[in-house]
């Protein structure tokens, strides 16, 4: 027995110093790997500074280089720009004039442009809406209001180009003055064929009597009898007419301007009074004769009634100049 616990006395010893070897051994080599890793990190650091000394000093030689490129440039240089100066000296005092020159051009320019510009954009877009309105509408369901044209620019406010199928709208324009701008042309050509004793308040009847007479035009012409009515109306709009003035009971006359409105006006009334005049003892029909009264007028011919009228006033207007 004491044999044994003897034994087991010493292998127990020999086991704690194994044990004792091993984390020591362990502990060495810890030790190692950190002492490894330490120099790699210094080896590293100490590297890096060597490649930023390597750019620093790459960078400094290319600026070396440009400058003196730089250098060289100038000296190129340097005589031209002495041809130079004399010319932009004298060019300095010139500077000032110019901006005394155009300011007093900017001033007016700001304000007024822009609400012109805005105004223009206004009935553009109105226009556009009424024309969106208005599309497909017809005259009699035939004759199309599209590419009319209105060459005198007097007269384009006063001749109202307002799609209508029947040229009838109930006296609407009647009560205002100067509405009767805002009228279709066409009704105010039916209005004044209806002054005469014959056709006071016929109105449908003066309206069939357009309709046909239309139709003939178009067989006759080929054109759009909208267009001819307008033009028949431009060359028969006389430009200035008489008035008279006393001097102390002595009457004179004076030449004067025709406002645009009264231009429409006679222009109408004198194709009008043409029909009737010819109609009258004639074999040919009221609807012919106001066609043929239309085109010829539309041609300025003198055959017209209503172009021969305006320039017999145009004539005593130039004498009593």
């Amino acid at each position: 027995m004491p044999k044994s616990k003897a034994e087991k006395e010493a292998k127990d010893k020999s086991k704690k110093a194994d044990t004792k070897k091993a984390d020591a051994k362990k502990a060495e080599t810890k030790k190692a790997e950190t002492k490894k890793a330490e120099t790699k990190k210094a080896e590293t650091k100490k590297e890096e500074p060597k490649e930023e000394k390597v750019k620093k000093e790459s960078k400094a030689a290319k600026a070396k280089t440009t400058d003196k490129k730089e250098k060289k440039d100038e000296k190129a240089v340097a005589p031209a720009k002495t041809e130079k100066k004399p010319a932009e000296v004298k060019a300095a005092p010139e500077k000032p004039s110019k901006a005394i020159e155009e300011a007093p051009t900017k001033k007016p320019v700001s304000a007024p442009k822009k609400k012109a510009e805005v105004k223009k954009e206004e009935e553009q877009e109105v226009e556009e809406d009424t024309s969106a309105l208005f599309e497909g509408i017809k005259l009699f369901n035939k004759w199309d209001y599209k590419d009319l044209v209105v060459t005198d620019p007097g007269l384009k406010a006063y001749i109202c180009l307002r799609p209508v199928i029947t040229p009838h709208t109930g006296g609407r324009y009647e009560h205002k003055r100067f509405k009767k701008a805002e009228m279709p042309i066409v009704e105010r050509l039916v209005n004044k064929l209806m002054r005469r004793r014959k056709g006071t308040g016929k109105k449908e009847r003066m309206i069939k009597a357009v309709k046909i007479a239309f139709e003939i035009i178009h067989l006759k012409t080929g054109k759009n009898p909208i267009q001819v009515l307008i033009d028949a109306i431009q060359n028969a709009a006389p430009r200035e007419e008489v008035t008279r003035i006393t001097y102390g009971g002595m009457a004179q006359l004076q030449s004067v301007d025709v406002a645009p409105m009264r231009r429409v006006d006679i222009a109408l009334t004198n194709i009008v009074e043409g029909t009737y005049k010819k109609a009258f003892n004639n074999i040919l029909t009221a609807e012919e004769i106001l066609a043929q009264e239309l085109i010829d007028a539309a041609d300025n011919k003198t055959s017209s009634y209503a172009v021969s009228k305006m320039l017999e006033i145009e004539r005593v207007a130039l004498s009593a100049r």
